[in-house]
C-alpha cells in the first residue's frame, strides 16, 4: 500500500478537494477498495455499489447509490446502464472513478471516457489466469491500472504497482 501513497504523491492523483466515485460489487472487489481506505478516507467521495449484505454493512456510513450488477454480454442492458451512469456523472460530477468491480464498473468507465473523467482500475489480487470481459474492458478504458503483483506490470498498459491491498 506504500506504493499507492508514492503514486499519489508523484502526481498521478488529483488535486485536494477532488471528488472521487468508488464503484464496487460485493466480495473481494469491495475488500480491495476498503483496503484503500487510508488513501480515500479524507477525500470527497461517494460510492456506487451492488446491494448485498457485505456492501450494506461495510458502506453503512458512506454515501451510496445502489446499482444493479448489469452484465456486459447483453448489449441493450449495457446501453441502459451506460446511459444511467452518464446521467449520474452529469448530476453528481466527479474528478476520478476508482473500481475493482466487475460488470457494475463498465458503464461508469464508458461514461467516464465520454466525459473526460479519469478512471483507475484496481486489478484484484486473486486474479489468476485471464481476466473476464468486464475486467478487460475496464482495464482498457482506465487511465491507470493498479496491480497488486509485480509480474503484471509488463502485461498491463498504464499499470502501477500498489502491492497487495487486502
Amino acid at each position: 500500500m506504500a506504493e499507492l501513497g508514492e503514486m499519489v504523491a508523484s502526481g498521478n492523483s488529483f488535486e485536494t478537494g477532488g471528488r472521487v466515485l468508488l464503484v464496487s460489487s460485493s466480495g473481494g472487489v469491495l475488500d480491495d477498495l476498503m483496503a484503500m481506505e487510508p488513501w480515500w478516507t479524507g477525500l470527497d467521495r461517494r460510492w456506487v455499489a451492488v446491494r448485498a449484505p457485505d456492501t450494506e454493512e461495510l458502506l453503512a456510513a458512506e454515501a451510496v447509490d445502489w446499482a444493479v450488477d448489469a452484465t456486459v454480454s447483453h448489449p441493450l442492458q449495457l446501453a441502459r446502464a451506460v446511459a444511467a451512469a452518464d446521467r449520474d456523472l452529469v448530476r453528481q460530477p466527479v474528478d476520478l472513478i476508482v473500481s475493482a468491480g466487475t460488470a457494475v464498473a463498465v458503464p461508469y468507465f464508458l461514461a467516464a471516457r465520454r466525459r473526460g473523467v479519469r478512471s483507475w482500475w484496481v486489478e484484484t489480487f486473486n486474479m489468476v489466469g485471464s481476466p473476464g470481459r468486464a475486467a478487460r474492458m475496464c482495464a482498457a478504458l482506465a487511465n491507470r491500472t493498479l496491480v497488486q503483483r509485480p509480474h503484471l506490470l509488463s502485461d498491463r498498459p498504464r499499470s502501477v504497482l500498489v502491492g497487495e491491498l487486502s
